[in-house]
């Protein structure tokens, strides 16, 4: 729809055409970006003794993670907040390929061992819902 508006209004006015063909570059980038980081599967190695977790070979100590938040269900995908950086790197977002909830569980102790937060985000929770391992 966004695409036939944008075509209208070329030849009527120009100057809404280009707005909307970048409104329209926009967010099929977005839905792109989106589409990468849930569907992209990512090695994720957690030691729980240590303080680092390791992502497609890159580690991430627990003093860089503001906190760590889960987005979706039963194929959850996981997005580390880095206190760094105001948007977090596509490395730090992931989901586990197990369809049991070990590396949840196991993600969790780890957050739970180093003090980090793990919020629960998304149309599906209630607002700021923080996870445990207890449950």
């Amino acid at each position: 729809m966004m695409f036939q508006v944008a075509t209208l209004t070329e030849y009527s006015y120009p100057v809404l055409f280009y707005m909307q063909m970048v409104v329209n570059v926009v967010i099929v980038a977005a839905l792109g970006i989106e589409a990468y980081a849930r569907l992209v599967k990512r090695e994720v190695q957690i030691d729980g003794n240590s303080d680092t977790i390791t992502i497609n070979g890159v580690e991430v100590h627990a003093g860089q993670i503001r906190e760590i938040k889960v987005s979706g269900c039963h194929k959850a995908a996981f997005q580390f907040i880095l206190k760094d950086k105001s948007v977090p790197p596509m490395y730090c977002c992931f989901k586990f390929e197990e369809k049991n909830c070990e590396g949840i569980r196991e993600l969790t102790r780890w957050a739970e061992q180093n003090q980090i937060s793990i919020r629960k985000v998304g149309p599906q929770t209630r607002s700021g819902m923080i996870l445990s391992s207890n449950g």
